[in-house]
């Protein structure tokens, strides 16, 4: 592996009971695979007891770092840019709280950084990945919706709407994003092609959540992703 700053970037709402699990993850994959890398938590306006915990987990590590939210707007979308704005490394890595990310995908998707693409999705729908545990109508709408705008775009990745990517800062910077909650995945791959940026996709497995609830609506996330169409025009 370069000796690559990565920046792992992790939405955070109410999540307890995973935040402990996904950061000792994320540490020990760091300390491992990367030259140097950092850990942003983003408290999304979490009412348990996550922050608390988050606190305690950035005194544990050095390469933790926190970042509450003050603006009264939750949503994923706005986590994952307030993060990636505060971003110190060159690469970063946008991964979820609720454990469904698969270890063994991050120093792939950074990986092929290095071989000169600037963004890259891991993917359930190719070979090699898998939906794993997750529910036949969410794995239906992602692997159809994802079909639908590679047809509408022409993008060359077959998962737009799983938010596990690894992307280069500088691609962030040049890319205006709008959505402020889950949208954001197909939004940004979408954008950063039309702008011309190298995209591709590295296969991975889905595991469901830990612990806790999802907080994803099936009818929202269909109405989010059909809003998308927009860009077809732009």
């Amino acid at each position: 592996m370069k000796k690559d700053f990565v920046s792992f970037v992790v939405p955070v709402f109410n999540e307890e009971e995973n935040i402990e699990k996904i950061a000792n993850r994320l540490v020990q994959v760091g300390r491992k695979k990367f030259y140097e890398f950092e850990v942003i938590l983003v408290n999304d306006n979490s009412t348990d007891n996550t922050y608390a915990i988050m606190q305690k987990l950035k005194k544990k590590f050095k390469e933790v770092e926190v970042l509450s939210r003050a603006d009264s707007s939750k949503g994923m979308g706005y986590a994952l840019v307030d993060g990636t704005r505060k971003a110190k490394g060159s690469i970063v890595v946008w991964t979820m709280a609720d454990l469904s990310d698969d270890v063994l995908t991050y120093p792939k998707l950074v990986e092929k950084i290095n071989k000169g693409f600037d963004l890259v999705v891991a993917s359930r729908w190719i070979d090699g990945g898998s939906r794993g545990t997750l529910g036949k109508g969410k794995a239906f709408l992602s692997k159809n919706c994802s079909a639908f705008y590679r047809l509408v775009f022409g993008l060359p990745v077959h998962d737009l709407t799983n938010a596990f990517r690894a992307f280069r800062k500088e691609i962030f910077d040049a890319v205006q994003l709008e959505s402020g909650d889950f949208a954001i995945s197909p939004e940004f791959a979408i954008k950063a092609h039309k702008k011309g940026f190298q995209v591709g996709e590295v296969p991975t497995t889905y595991t469901d959540r830990y612990a806790g609830k999802s907080k994803f609506s099936f009818a929202k996330m269909g109405l989010r992703y059909f809003s998308l169409l927009k860009y077809r025009f732009y």
